[in-house]
């Protein structure tokens, strides 16, 4: 047991005290991570070669069953705005907020019981209520501009529709054409409505509102991009028998009366302190720096390091074992790195892909990682909401486990 212990403690010390190491494994995603998740979070990355936004799915709660509560539905079904949103009529509220939740939605616009009456009688203020998707940028502020213009419609008197419009309007380079009918849309939706009746929006993030505070788009960019730079850096340290091939070094500790069995073993204890170190650390970091609350579970937490780690560090083993050499280890580790970050939605949140995608998402390491870690550091989860994940990614890392230690002894017979 001694030598593949110091195997791994010898690999692990030399990855830690390389600064080039450092730089990749913890600085470049920390710095990422702080980079999008301003922008995305602050609404700054407004650029002009983003793509057009289309078919928000918003779902429509109309508990109303007056005349006024079915012109806002009508104003949502209006044909001007069939490219912008896809509104969903549901009677449930509580259901409509676990569609949200979920990611099947971005937003749901609810109209009360009585709102009709409350709009026809000045003495009492009606509301309408916008319950937002916390993931997401743009959606938000389309959906509250669309229901704050319905609002100015039934009372001239609020200029908050107007406001958010001309704000959504200084964005249709990346709204899209279908944004400049809106207001164009809801005024043919809404006829004219008498005057002097206050009607109120409110507007919050379903996240928000669950932990008591704002929605920190770090909680979503400091997994993303942690999950990211492990799977490169564990296909790195998961190549290093490859490397040592090629430099014969492991022909030289094999003549050695160390086995196989204990170099092998020691390598892959190796590649995983390295995971499990670089993966806590920066969790820990992003706790204190910006702020990112790990949810409500440490043993949860732990678990879904440590299952991160062994998936990652088995595929990486299963790459060595598959490659003819260093070179092909390197190209195909960071063509399936990349690959697995699109599909897992490291780079864009998996749950706005199409149907046809998601079972392509649900195969890879970076799509079930990064749903555990999210339920935890977004929606502030315990042990329960991430146990799934966690089966999950133990199962892949014994898949990829097993085959890989019944290759390597044979592709390193010789």
């Amino acid at each position: 047991m001694k030598k593949p212990w110091f195997i791994a403690l010898n690999d692990t010390l030399m990855r830690f005290r390389d600064r080039n190491g450092l730089l990749l494994m913890l600085a470049a995603p920390l710095v990422l991570a702080a980079i999008t998740g301003a922008a995305f979070g602050g609404l700054t990355g407004s650029g002009s070669s983003a793509s057009p936004i289309t078919d928000i799915p918003v779902i429509l709660v109309n508990a109303d069953e007056g005349a006024f509560g079915q012109q806002v539905v009508d104003a949502f079904d209006a044909a001007e705005l069939a490219d912008l949103v896809e509104p969903v009529a549901m009677v449930d509220l509580d259901a409509a907020r676990r569609q949200v939740e979920e990611g099947a939605a971005r937003a749901v616009v609810y109209i009360p019981a009585g709102f009709s009456a409350a709009v026809a009688d000045p003495a009492n203020g009606a509301v309408l209520e916008v319950l937002t998707d916390p993931t997401s940028s743009f959606s938000p502020l389309i959906i509250r501009s669309i229901v704050e213009q319905i609002a100015a419609q039934f009372n001239t008197a609020i200029s908050g529709g107007q406001i958010a419009a001309d704000q959504a309007l200084a964005r249709q380079d990346v709204l899209g054409p279908a944004l400049a009918q809106l207001p164009q849309a809801i005024s043919a939706a809404v006829s004219a409505q008498p005057g002097g009746r206050r009607i109120e929006l409110h507007s919050r993030s379903l996240a928000a509102e669950e932990r008591g505070g704002d929605f920190n788009a770090l909680a979503f960019f400091a997994p993303s991009m942690a999950i990211l730079f492990l799977m490169f850096t564990i296909f790195e340290a998961a190549r290093s028998l490859l490397d040592e091939e090629r430099e014969w070094t492991l022909p030289r500790l094999l003549s050695t009366p160390t086995r196989f069995d204990q170099i092998l073993a020691g390598k892959i204890g190796g590649v995983l302190i390295t995971g499990v170190l670089q993966l806590s650390i920066l969790i820990l970091v992003s706790g204190l720096i910006f702020g990112v609350h790990w949810g409500s579970s440490w043993p949860g937490l732990a678990l879904m390091v440590l299952s991160t780690v062994l998936a990652a560090a088995s595929l990486g083993m299963f790459i060595t074992a598959m490659a003819r050499d260093a070179a092909q280890a390197g190209v195909i580790g960071s063509a399936v790195a990349l690959i697995f970050a699109i599909l897992g939605g490291n780079f864009i949140t998996a749950t706005a892909y199409p149907a046809w995608l998601q079972p392509l998402s649900k195969l890879t390491i970076n799509r079930w990682a990064l749903d555990g870690l999210t339920d935890l550091s977004l929606r502030q989860g315990g042990f329960g909401d991430v146990a799934l994940e966690i089966g999950v990614l133990f199962g892949m890392a014994a898949i990829f486990f097993f085959i890989a230690v019944w290759r390597l002894p044979r592709r390193f017979a010789h």
